[in-house]
Order: C-alpha cells, then structure tokens, then sequence
C-alpha cells in the first residue's frame, strides 16, 4: 500500500472550494485526466454517493466506481473505490486560514491488474496527476475562472 499527501492554500473561502470539488460536471475542466465524473446513486452528494471515474491513465482508459463513505459540507469527504484498476482512497480537508483555505489530500492505494506490474511508476505519475489537477484547480478558483 503506497501512499503520498498534497498540501496547498487556496485563496478562496472553504465553501467555495467545496463547491468547485464537488461540481462533478466542472472536474474535467480542472483534472484533464478524467474525462467524465458521473453521480450513479439518488440524492444529493453525501455520505453514501456512488460515482464513476472516468479517464485515461498511462495511455489506458478506465472507470473508476467509489462511493463517499464520509461526507462533512464545506470541511471534508473521503471517497474510495470500489472497483476498477485502482484501490484508492482519498481524504480531502478544508481548513480555513484567514480568508484562504488549506487543502489537504491525502492518497492511499494499490495498483491492480496491468498496472500493478509497473506500481512504482504508477505511484509517482499517480501523485504528480493528482498535484498538477490540484494546481490547475487553485489557478482557476483564484482567477474566479471557475
């Protein structure tokens, strides 16, 4: 089990960037990697949700299936897999500093199948996806761009 965290400011209000994380349509605008983030269960986001993840990794395209097994609005989620190439989850918290937010993410996971023969590749291509994605989405929450 392989794991890395990405920590950063943003300058905009927790609630703000909650809002940007949670707009499944606008997360391939900031995360190039997905292709498509679909909600495959009733309600509102919560804990519970399922989704897909849909995209291309290593020049191979995937879906991904999680599900929120925690939910805190404008504060924090953690979302896992639940399937696919992937066992993955993710811890995302907001804190609030002064009129910014402190994003941190925290990654722990495992490569299956064709991936799992070149893991360590894919841990470190795996991290710097998810920091050019978290990169990409301050710049455009900062330039209100969003």
């Amino acid at each position: 089990m392989d794991e890395f965290e990405i920590v950063m400011t943003i300058d905009r209000p927790a609630e703000d960037v909650f809002a940007a994380l949670q707009d499944l349509d606008k997360i391939p605008h900031w995360n190039t990697s997905l292709s498509e983030v679909r909600k495959t269960s009733d309600g509102p986001l919560a804990a519970g949700s399922t989704l897909v993840y849909v995209g291309r990794f290593l020049g191979r395209s995937y879906e991904s299936p999680s599900e929120y097994s925690e939910f805190v609005a404008d504060k924090s989620y953690v979302s896992r897999t639940t399937s696919g190439p992937f066992e993955l989850e993710v811890t995302t918290t907001l804190d609030r500093v002064d009129d910014a937010t402190k994003l941190t993410l925290r990654a722990r996971g495992e490569s299956r199948g064709f991936f799992k023969v070149a893991e360590p590749v894919v841990v470190r291509l795996t991290k710097r996806t998810f920091e050019n994605a978290y990169e990409n989405l301050k710049t455009l929450l900062e330039e209100d761009a969003l």
